[in-house]
Order: structure tokens, then C-alpha cells, then sequence
């Protein structure tokens, strides 16, 4: 099976998650998402404003209508980990399935940050979807001048030159933290 794997904290969870995994879907084929629910960023400061288990289960309402195509997981007490190579790695270990990882522009920026990213993208391809306001910067970061040269070995797929594509996407302006921030009247 060819699974996309969209991560974070989903605090809160929105319809920007759900138009990002559905056009995901369509676009490379996939037989199923899963949106891998994290406790904590291990790179932002604050801790999430809803605890795990309200996470989670917004995530299931929010899918509630696509839930033969999106999956809720939560395995850091499987994995022992919140850090996303030990995810994929555990993932991995229970199946044959080939994962792609999908993230946001946003994210991309610093995602030569992220504890072993390169391996990441030995595990699995990256699929960065277009963010406003992000695009650009994305496209010029320092993660993409890193990555321009890695090679995919992920053969036989064509959306695949590299070891990461971008996706252009219809894109929803919409973010999680946009969302707290006016819930907390920032």
C-alpha cells in the first residue's frame, strides 16, 4: 500500500489537514493518510493548549466523513518517541508499505533541523504542500539548498527527481497557530 503520513500536533486540528490530505491522495495515487498525532513539537517551546487525548479526538470529527481514506495514529508510546524517525522507523518495521511524508511549507523551512532528517528522507520521500506566504520562502531555505542535491531513491515514482517534491495545491489560508491566536485573543 502507498500511505501518506501527515504529522503534528493538530492543535486543533482543521479543514486546511483535510484539504491538504485529500488532494495528497489524489494526486500520488495513495491507498490511505494518516495523520501521526504528536504529544509535543520537539522544536516549538510552548506545549499544545488541548491535551492529547481532546487532539485526537477532534482529528476523528474532523475526518469523520473521510474515514476510509484518513486514519488517527498516536504511536510515541509505541515508538518511545516523539520524534518523527523513530515514528517512520516503527511504522516501517510492522508493514511493507511505502510512506510518503507529507508537511507544509512552513515546516520545510526548518526541517533540516529536525533530528535526523536525512535519514527521514532515506526512509521516505517528502511531499511539501504549498503554505501562503511560504512558497517562496520554502522553495529558497536552507533545507531546500541542502536537499537539492540528494537524489531519490525512490525509483519508478515520477513525482520523485529528488528525495522531496512540492506539491501546488488549491491550499486553504488557514493554520493551526492562527487558529489559537484568536481563540487567546493575540
Amino acid at each position: 500500500m502507498k500511505i501518506g503520513i501527515l504529522g503534528g500536533t493538530f492543535d486543533p486540528p482543521h479543514s486546511g489537514h483535510l484539504s491538504i490530505s485529500l488532494e495528497v491522495y489524489k494526486k500520488f495515487s495513495l491507498n490511505k493518510i494518516i495523520w501521526l498525532v504528536t504529544e509535543k513539537n520537539p522544536l516549538k517551546i510552548n506545549r499544545p493548549l488541548k491535551n492529547i487525548e481532546e487532539r485526537l479526538s477532534a482529528c476523528k470529527k474532523i475526518i469523520s466523513k473521510n474515514k476510509n481514506l484518513i486514519s488517527i495514529v498516536f504511536l510515541e508510546q509505541l515508538s518511545k518517541s516523539n520524534f518523527l524517525y523513530e515514528n517512520i522507523r516503527y511504522l516501517l518495521s510492522k508493514n511493507n508499505n511505502k510512506y510518503y511524508f507529507i508537511m507544509g511549507a512552513d515546516s520545510f523551512i526548518n526541517f533540516y533541523k529536525w533530528k535526523n532528517y536525512k535519514k527521514i528522507l532515506d526512509k521516505v520521500p517528502i511531499i511539501v504542500v504549498n503554505r501562503q506566504n511560504y512558497n517562496i520562502k520554502s522553495l529558497n531555505s536552507l533545507t531546500a539548498q541542502k536537499l537539492s542535491n540528494l537524489k531519490s531513491n525512490f525509483i519508478n515514482n515520477k513525482n520523485f527527481k529528488n528525495k522531496w517534491t512540492f506539491l501546488n495545491t488549491k491550499g486553504v489560508s488557514i493554520s493551526s497557530s492562527e487558529i489559537r491566536n484568536k481563540v487567546n485573543g493575540s
